[in-house]
């Protein structure tokens, strides 16, 4: 199943590395990835695809303390968004 993850981070020098990773950890390939940044913070819009529950990424995903925001699209096109608390974690940064 493919999957569109569209994340907001604070940009931190290894905020993409965590989310990389934790992605390759939950069983998921990167298909495509655009990165870039603006305001202190970092916009990563990546398509995955893999055998696992999507739910399997995104609670992982929601513990990463870079993390902002995450909206994850289906290949069938419904939108979920995951809003991370605190979101005034961007104003500190």
């Amino acid at each position: 199943m493919h999957y569109q993850l569209n994340l907001l981070l604070t940009n931190t020098p290894a905020s993409m590395e965590r989310v990389l990773q934790v992605t390759r950890y939950r069983g998921f390939s990167i298909e495509q990835c655009e990165m870039y940044t603006a305001s202190g913070a970092m916009r990563l819009n990546m398509q995955v695809s893999g055998e696992q529950p999507i739910q399997r990424l995104t609670s992982q995903l929601n513990k990463l303390y870079d993390l902002i925001e995450l909206a994850c699209d289906s290949v069938i096109g419904h939108v979920d968004v995951l809003m991370k608390e605190p979101v005034e974690q961007l104003a500190m940064g």
